[in-house]
């Protein structure tokens, strides 16, 4: 009990911020729980739906441009997180009132917005909390991420069951509402060191930073490999929902919980890849989570059976997600604290420009093949990245 005492005490701000996250990844998860009724309702195409979520990647990308620098010019990570959470709650209840593509267009911008702003102020902020544990610290991040990612699939799955699409909505923007004052009232860029934290960068030295990290070649392929990783990701949240729902016809319970385990097992991979991570390198974690993705994913288009699809959804979830903190991890690693903001700006609008295309193509590609070739096509992307991170060096060092 006592060791469980000191833990919550040290570790108090990021299980914090990662409550916080796990609001932004309830927004974003209930766009792909909620896509194929709303695809159905309103007589959308497969390219169409695509292009809800590539409108929202769209967004997420833009707005990152200056969600990085803000938060290292302004060093205000708290009070973005809460504007953060404040767009998610927005987003979720004007898709509440939507009846029509357009309007829906209006509400993944917001959820971008919210994306791009939370992870350059979070990370940033348990990035300097935590420097000696910093693959821990986000590796508690990514639980908090997990978590959002599969409670949205049990409640909204229930939800659905009984209620419309617009009605779900509306009641899944109530917890963003609370976790908004949560981080208000309980976190304070004071409470870690202020020779750091509230440290701002002068215009001049933040852009002369910024021009060292933007030289810095060993950050090119990690941002490609982060790119096709959350492409691999998210591309499977956007198809597996959908051939669920129009090829098999199982009912909104076998989805949510097909989602549920997906997040679960990244909830159980994130933590052991970030400590693993910290002791061995992120390299090996890296490389390992994607040669599983790799061999997993194209065994979606011959489960037809519940249970072993939703376990193999878990072990799914498990891959992807081991890579999610350790790629962010080692992105921190290579840059300097003056710029940690940028980095992770500079991380995620790889990671949604890829995804944004993919998106938009596979779409296309769906509507054309069907949707069982996308896996096939995810499979070979995760390939594609387990090769290239091959000539990634193991060890960084601070740009």
């Amino acid at each position: 009990m006592q060791n469980i005492s000191i833990f919550m005490k040290n570790q108090a701000q990021s299980i914090i911020v990662a409550l916080g996250h796990g609001g932004t990844h309830w927004t974003q998860t209930a766009i792909y729980l909620l896509l194929p009724y709303i695809t159905i309702d309103l007589g959308l195409t497969y390219t169409q739906a695509g292009l809800i979520l590539t409108v929202f990647y769209i967004a997420n990308f833009l707005s990152s441009v200056l969600s990085g620098p803000l938060v290292d010019l302004t060093g205000r990570h708290v009070i973005f997180q809460v504007i953060s959470l404040f767009m998610g709650w927005l987003a979720l209840l004007l898709i509440s009132i939507s009846t029509s593509i357009s309007f829906l267009f209006l509400s993944v911008i917001l959820i971008g917005i919210c994306i791009s702003l939370w992870h350059p102020a979070a990370l940033t902020f348990l990035s300097l909390k935590y420097p000696k544990s910093r693959g821990f610290a986000l590796s508690i991040h990514s639980i908090g991420a997990s978590l959002g990612d599969a409670t949205v699939p049990l409640v909204g799955g229930f939800l659905l069951y009984f209620m419309t699409w617009n009605g779900t909505a509306a009641i899944l923007s109530i917890p963003l509402f609370a976790l908004m004052f949560l981080i208000y009232f309980y976190l304070d860029d004071s409470k870690s060191d202020p020779s750091k934290v509230n440290a701002k960068s002068s215009p001049k030295n933040y852009f002369n930073n910024l021009k060292i990290l933007l030289r810095n070649r060993q950050l090119i392929p990690l941002f490609l490999v982060a790119g096709v990783r959350t492409l691999t990701q998210n591309g499977v949240l956007f198809t597996m929902p959908l051939y669920l729902v129009t090829n098999i016809g199982v009912s909104p319970v076998i989805i949510g919980s097909a989602l549920f385990s997906m997040q679960f097992g990244g909830l159980l991979s994130g933590p052991t890849a970030g400590i693993l991570s910290d002791r061995i390198g992120r390299k090996p974690v890296a490389l390992s989570g994607l040669l599983l993705s790799f061999l997993l994913i194209p065994l979606l288009t011959i489960s037809e059976n519940s249970l072993f699809l939703i376990f193999l959804c878990g072990l799914i979830g498990f891959a992807i997600y081991s890579g999610r903190p350790v790629v962010q991890s080692w992105a921190l690693d290579i840059a300097s604290e003056k710029t940690s903001g940028s980095v992770i700006s500079l991380l995620f609008m790889a990671q949604v420009g890829f995804a944004a295309v993919f998106s938009l193509i596979g779409g296309i590609v769906a509507d054309i093949y069907g949707l069982k070739i996308i896996f096939y096509i995810l499979s070979a992307i995760c390939l594609t990245a387990t090769i290239i991170i091959f000539f990634i060096p193991n060890k960084t060092r601070k740009s």
